[in-house]
């Protein structure tokens, strides 16, 4: 069985430690895994070793994988290799702004697991992100929250037709919030940084000018990146971090132009 560590990953409360032992069983890790996330929002564990069936059974472990409707690898591995590929994004190199897994697709998806199979880069590049939205959007100013409830849903244009091949090819509309009956919690994927050199999708709020849409988004992002509610995390190879998607939001820095990141990741469905 792993240990829990009582340290919070951000000063809002979310995030929680597993200190693995050398040997320990997946199927046991896999349990802790499955009891700690939904509570934390978002679960570190260091020093596993694992190869790509190994992480696959991790995965089976935890829960049943989400049902595939996107174009790349499968629920139980998708290798987020680092890809030089000009027309790549999810898998490229660039950064990945805030947003929920599945959404695009119209998928619930409740765990994301990403481990680290092999990781170099300088410091602030490659690393991922967790935002503890529950407790941001507790907080959130009324100038933020009342656009966002006012419009209900954000409308998206995708335009990384490679990995996102079965969504409509115009702009489409999606709720801001939903509820699986879990959680009730944001439902959201901002727009790429300014001079991004590739994006995977735009976003805009209905019934504003872009100019105005554009100024919203911008600063709702710079609220939920705030350090109260983010933990920015730094791999090393055999870092495992699970991801609560309905209790948090998540995103990458970029990658460094030398950099190696390869992450295996697993989509659970509770």
């Amino acid at each position: 069985m792993a240990t829990v560590t009582p340290n919070p990953l951000t000063e809002s409360g979310m995030g929680t430690i597993l200190s693995a032992a050398e040997g320990t069983d997946l199927a046991a890790l896999g349990s802790d895994i499955r009891e700690a996330a939904p509570v934390s929002g978002c679960v570190l564990v260091r020093g596993l070793s694992l190869d790509e069936q190994q992480f696959q059974s991790l995965v089976h472990a935890v829960g049943e994988t989400v049902h595939h409707k996107f174009g790349e690898g499968q629920a139980d591995l998708l290798k987020l290799n680092a890809s030089h590929d000009v027309g790549k994004v999810v898998t490229g190199r660039g950064p990945l702004p805030l947003h929920t897994d599945g959404m695009l697709v119209g998928e619930r998806t409740d765990l994301i697991m990403l481990y680290a199979a092999d990781f170099q880069d300088e410091p602030g590049s490659g690393e991922t992100f967790v935002c503890d939205q529950l407790s941001a959007w507790n907080e959130m100013p009324e100038d933020l929250r009342q656009p966002l409830e006012h419009a209900g849903s954000l409308e998206y244009l995708v335009e990384e037709r490679g990995y996102f091949p079965n969504v409509p090819e115009d702009w489409y509309s999606i709720p801001a919030v939903r509820d699986h009956g879990r959680v009730r919690s944001l439902n959201l994927a901002l727009n790429f940084p300014d001079g991004a050199d590739v994006r995977g999708w735009r976003a805009r709020v209905p019934n504003m000018s872009l100019e105005e849409s554009s100024r919203f988004l911008s600063r709702l992002d710079a609220y939920l990146r705030e350090p109260r509610y983010t933990y920015q995390h730094r791999w090393r190879v055999g870092d495992l971090v699970v991801i609560d998607n309905q209790r948090t939001l998540h995103g990458r820095t970029a990658i460094g132009t030398g950099g190696t990141r390869v992450l295996f990741r697993g989509q659970i469905a509770l």
